[in-house]
């Protein structure tokens, strides 16, 4: 009557029991409600910081964007500025230039009207002295005034 199935149904039964008892089926359920819901936290966790990283990302990418724009504006404005730059030392040069050219020519004319006063008195004192050269050798005074008049419309001719 009690051959082995008996004994290892009993067995069985005993296990499932003490199972049963000890509330084995509960606290595996458990455990794995547990393990489900840190398993859901840490998907939770991962989606936040998937989240936060693409934001981060889109922000970084952003910032990249208005650098890259700042950077463009910077070399724009340095073009510009240089462009200006030259255009007034051009500017400037030319006007420096200008200013030299007319400094050169006023120190001509003032070079060529004191060499035309010291042309005129050098012959002013030739004509004096030849003058009183004339005189002292017994030239009239006729005569004279004549060749001064003469030499001095020559002169005119000559200094114009």
């Amino acid at each position: 009557m009690f051959d082995e199935s008996f004994f290892v149904a009993l067995a069985f039964v005993t296990v499932i029991g003490a199972f049963l008892y000890l509330k084995l089926p509960q606290r595996l359920l458990g455990a794995l409600d547990a393990k489900s819901a840190e398993i859901a936290d840490e998907l939770a966790q991962a989606r936040k910081l998937r989240e936060e990283a693409e934001a981060l990302l889109a922000d970084y990418e952003e910032r990249r964007k208005s650098a890259e724009q700042q950077a463009e504006e910077i070399v724009t404005e340095a073009r510009e500025t240089a462009q200006r730059l030259a255009e007034e030392a051009r500017i400037a040069m030319q006007a420096s230039l200008e200013r030299r050219t007319q400094q050169a020519e006023s120190k001509i004319a003032r070079a060529e009207e004191q060499l035309v006063g010291e042309v005129r008195a050098a012959i002013t004192r030739l004509a004096v002295d030849a003058a009183a050269h004339l005189i002292e050798s017994g030239m009239s005074a006729q005569q004279a005034n004549t060749l001064i008049e003469q030499n001095i419309s020559e002169l005119k001719d000559r200094l114009q």
